[in-house]
């Protein structure tokens, strides 16, 4: 038994003292000495700070780097300075951990934007990117929904814990599950560093943030609006600090973009707007880090080959819906061929009604438009008059008016035909139409037009003309050679005339109908007679159309003028689509979904 017991002995000796080596590199000491220690004591001394020092928060050592408190590890609780201390004890003389703050206050205003939807280049794709926005390591809110704070901190920074020792733990973490190695951690953390710099226009330490400064206006713009990014971009590219790289690069861009809407840096980006998208996706292209923007809602490519063969191009079909208010009697028009082809109709009290006007015998007269650099009227095809490139930036087309230097805008906002904003868009329109019974186009293009300019044409030599009166001069015109040019069978028996508010009353039919004229200046600096029904409903009176004579010496021309249009105007609250009419015979079925309901009544 001895034998046995000696041999056990040895081997556990064996195994402490790793066979073969000496004894002098034994833990424990043979001259009596004093045991090494088995138990170290640490101590962790910092401020917590978000928009101001963080009062309460709990903060703990995250010694397993589980990114969570968990009931064994140490923790304290901060004062109403944010300040705290933890001190524990453990049997490994340096620790590795990270340091993490909770603590609860109401829930922000979330201004969280749907991500890109971009053709990133496929050497810079993340293959290991989350799916959606709410996993994204890079795009977690430090205050969720709920009014639940959480920040981290790096232990390298000597305690404390802030917003941007929060970003650099992000980026850190991505790289950590990514299994980079701690060299190329080190290397980026020296970048990052450099970024933050300049993204914040700080110096020394990005990390070290006092309460003064987490509270200073120009820093919680800055962060917002690098969160606004990282929620764009989320973790979607391989290299972890894309998101820095950009900010960095259009930091000022995107403050100017702010400056110029009027509104807070919080309430302009909660509308997730259009311009620090394209803003963004523009920086992408050029750092090379995608190839073309395709992002959800930005237009591309094949958008743009729709738009020209459905909605610009005369000679090819046309595919466009536009419905007016109801205070127009829910006015629409549906072109659903050629440009030639349209179903109108509109809704009275409660049926629809309407029917097919078919322009193509041809019979339409063209117009020509007065051209002001070439002084004469001009036709399409005219020899003197060339048009510029269509040009398509972000979402927006810009062109010119036909025959005329007037720049036109048209403003194109896309949605999936089977997304919640394209489906709420039609739960506003009217019941009686059942346009959310279509099953529509992948994509819907609503557009919105801005003219720079008045536009003045005319009918290519059919325009009807009249006699000025024999003075010949438009200053000393009167209403009653107004009436007497307009009307000459019916004045004066039929006519009322009020000279001091130019006003002409007629009654022909048994019914009053009121005119009011004016004179105005034409595109082409000459005087314009303008004669205009004001006795409808208000309702329709911003929509009634104004006849217009140019007045040329001896004769009075009959014109149309254009007036110049904003997206904020007349027409800004109606629903204008385009759309790819072919797709899935959607141009027939649009037609016979209102031809049925027409004859359905």
């Amino acid at each position: 038994m001895r034998l046995t017991h000696l041999s056990s002995l040895l081997l556990g000796t064996c195994l402490l003292s790793a066979c073969g080596g000496s004894n002098n590199d034994s833990d424990t000491p043979t001259d009596g000495g004093t045991p090494p220690p088995t138990s170290f004591d640490h101590s962790v001394v910092g401020t917590v700070v978000y928009q101001g020092a963080v009062a309460g928060a709990e903060v703990c050592v995250d010694l397993n780097q589980n990114a969570s408190c968990d009931s064994d590890e140490p923790s304290a609780i901060a004062d109403a300075e944010g300040k705290y201390q933890i001190d524990w004890s453990s049997d490994v003389e340096m620790p590795i951990y990270d340091l993490i703050a909770n603590w609860q206050q109401a829930a922000e205003a979330s201004s969280k934007p749907a991500l890109l939807k971009a053709a990133f280049r496929p050497e810079s794709l993340n293959t290991n990117a989350s799916s959606t926005a709410a996993e994204s390591t890079s795009t977690q809110a430090v205050i969720s929904m709920e009014g639940v704070g959480k920040l981290v901190a790096l232990q390298e920074h000597g305690g404390e814990i802030n917003p941007m020792t929060h970003l650099e733990y992000q980026r850190v973490a991505r790289m950590r599950a990514a299994g980079t190695t701690s060299l190329d951690i080190a290397t980026q953390r020296t970048l990052l560093a450099a970024l933050l710099l300049t993204i914040y226009d700080r110096d020394g330490n990005p990390y070290k943030l006092s309460t003064e400064q987490s509270l200073a206006p120009e820093f919680i713009d800055t962060y917002r609006l690098h969160r606004h990014l990282e929620a764009l971009i989320g973790d979607q590219l391989s290299d972890v600090l894309a998101v820095d790289d950009i900010m960095s690069t259009i930091r000022d861009q995107l403050k100017t973009l702010v400056e110029e809407s009027g509104m807070s840096t919080e309430d302009y980006l909660a509308s997730d707007p259009m311009a620090v998208r394209f803003l963004v996706n523009n920086a992408l292209i050029a750092e090379e880090y995608i190839e073309t923007p395709i992002d959800a809602k930005i237009m591309s490519d094949a958008d743009w080959q729709v738009i020209n063969s459905h909605f610009l191009e005369d000679d090819q079909l046309h595919s466009n819906f536009t419905l007016a208010p109801a205070t127009l009697r829910s006015l629409f028009t549906l072109t659903y061929g050629t440009p030639d082809l349209t179903f109108v109709g509109s809704i009275v009290e409660g049926k629809v009604n309407g029917r097919v006007f078919d322009d193509r015998d041809g019979t339409d007269t063209p117009e020509e438009c007065w051209n002001k650099e070439l002084k004469h009227w001009v036709i399409e095809g005219d020899k003197d008059y060339q048009p510029p490139e269509i040009k398509y930036e972000n979402n927006t087309l810009q062109t010119v008016y036909s025959g005329t230097s007037v720049p036109i805008t048209i403003e194109f906002t896309k949605y999936s035909g089977t997304g919640e904003e394209w489906q709420a868009i039609l739960s506003t329109t009217p019941p009686a139409l059942k346009l959310a019974e279509l099953n529509w186009p992948s994509q819907v293009y609503r557009y919105r037009g801005k003219q720079a300019d008045d536009v003045m044409c005319r009918v290519r030599g059919e325009f009807a003309t009249w006699p000025m009166p024999s003075h010949q001069d438009p200053e000393l015109l009167t209403t009653a050679d107004v009436a007497r040019l307009f009307w000459p069978a019916f004045y004066p028996d039929d006519v009322v005339v009020d000279e001091e508010n130019k006003t002409i009353k007629l009654n022909i039919t048994g019914e009053v109908t009121t005119y009011q004229w004016s004179l105005s200046t034409s595109p082409s600096d000459e005087p314009v007679l303008r004669l205009k029904q004001i006795d409808l409903p208000a309702a329709y009176a911003e929509f009634v159309s104004v006849d217009n004579y140019l007045i040329q010496g001896d004769k009075l021309i009959e014109v149309s003028i254009y007036e110049a249009t904003d997206y904020s105007g007349k027409l800004g609250d109606y629903l204008s689509i385009s759309f790819d009419g072919n797709e899935d015979n959607f141009n027939q079925r649009f037609y016979k979904h209102l031809e049925a309901i027409v004859k359905g009544q």
